[in-house]
């Protein structure tokens, strides 16, 4: 004989589903928040990459483009800021 008290819903209230659907929702919106942040971040430490370093993986022209823009634009201002602490003896002011 089965003496078990406990007796097991077979459907959920309508308070109980609109609360899951709800965090349903808000997960969905939270995610494609992230996503392009996270996108973003990957693409962002891709271009950190020297040229060599992309042509092994395999990366697309656009984004070793990208990162040589990404260097020239980085040596640029280092020069500029030797120049401006005196290292390079020539002054620039802009």
């Amino acid at each position: 004989m089965n003496d078990c008290t406990m007796t097991i819903p077979l459907y959920r209230p309508l308070w109980q589903r609109w609360l899951d659907a709800a965090q349903q929702g808000l997960g969905r919106l939270r995610r494609s928040v992230a996503e392009p942040a996270e996108a973003m971040l990957d693409l962002q430490a891709a271009i950190e990459l020297n040229d060599k370093t992309l042509r092994d993986i395999g990366a697309p022209d656009w984004l070793r483009d990208q990162a040589a823009t990404h260097r020239d634009l980085d040596s640029i201002a280092l020069r500029a800021a030797r120049a401006d602490l005196g290292g390079g003896g020539v002054r620039w002011y802009g």
